[in-house]
């Protein structure tokens, strides 16, 4: 598959649309037909998961390819997508869908919404606005959850050929941990990187992106980005995860090494989801 490439993706066995799922979901999407993202048996999906639908109907729209959403059948987790903005996302790309209206209520700081940043100026707003929930009763996290989330979301910029990317954020009282996930509909790890060092597959990609030095860009200093988050996540018991073309790696406790994974499809873009402990 190239980057041009869309994807289907149809939740319909276990019910769950998380970073570590996700890829398990994804199916090519060939020719020049409709793009499905069919949600019906969804019954738990975490930030990487509305990342990714989000990051799915944009490469869908880019190449003119149709999309034929289907909201869950649950109603709980079809009115969660409505508050988490997904709706909102997909009607700024002109993909119709069936999600609920929802009355308008405070969700406190438990999670905040999918959310589009566009540009620098774009990423420091959303990003404070993200980090300014955790302020009154997690104060120790608000610098590396800051820096984990700055750090992967200059990545977008910088990589994907795209000028925006997306994110979200969700805090699991019940387990004890933040997660954040951030991705873009651009060329993926593998082209990107494939620009100054040798790639030869999409495992490689995601290996080299997480070394130090190891960049596109040409300029002194930069290269440490993930090494840098992978490192905050050791320092609070967390992990980082890429997807990427047909592959997805998970950095665990600060390890540099991934467990690595193939997909059944290629991610369209480029997906980061890091977990911090509380």
């Amino acid at each position: 598959m190239t980057r041009t490439d869309c994807v289907d993706i149809t939740v319909c066995t276990n019910g769950v649309l998380t970073y570590d799922e996700v890829g398990g979901h994804l199916r090519p999407a060939g020719g020049t037909g409709p793009v499905h993202i069919d949600l019906t048996g969804l019954k738990f999906i975490d930030p990487a998961g509305l990342v990714s639908l989000a990051v799915i109907a944009e490469r869908a729209t880019l190449l003119r390819r149709p999309v034929h959403f289907r909201k869950p059948e649950g109603g709980d987790v079809a009115n969660y997508l409505t508050r988490m903005r997904l709706g909102e996302q997909l009607a700024v790309l002109d993909v119709v869908h069936d999600l609920p209206p929802v009355r308008e209520r405070r969700l406190g700081h438990r999670l905040v919404e999918l959310r589009r940043f566009d540009g620098e100026a774009g990423l420091d707003t959303v990003a404070a606005a993200l980090v300014q929930t955790y302020v009154d009763d997690h104060p120790e996290l608000i610098q590396p959850l800051y820096a984990a989330l700055d750090e992967m979301a200059r990545n977008v910029l910088e990589h994907s050929t795209r000028s925006h990317g997306y994110v979200a954020l969700q805090r699991y009282d019940n387990r004890g941990d933040i997660s954040f996930a951030v991705g873009d509909s651009g060329i993926g790890l593998r082209e990107r990187l494939a620009e100054a060092v040798p790639v030869p597959d999409d495992r490689t990609a995601i290996v080299r992106a997480a070394q130090v030095h190891v960049t596109s860009i040409g300029r002194p200093g930069r290269g440490r980005g993930i090494n840098r988050v992978i490192s905050i996540t050791g320092e609070h018991r967390g992990s980082v995860t890429l997807v990427s073309g047909a592959a997805s790696g998970t950095f665990r406790r600060g390890q540099p090494v991934p467990q690595l994974t193939d997909l059944p499809a290629s991610y369209p873009g480029t997906l980061a989801h890091v977990r911090l402990s509380l």
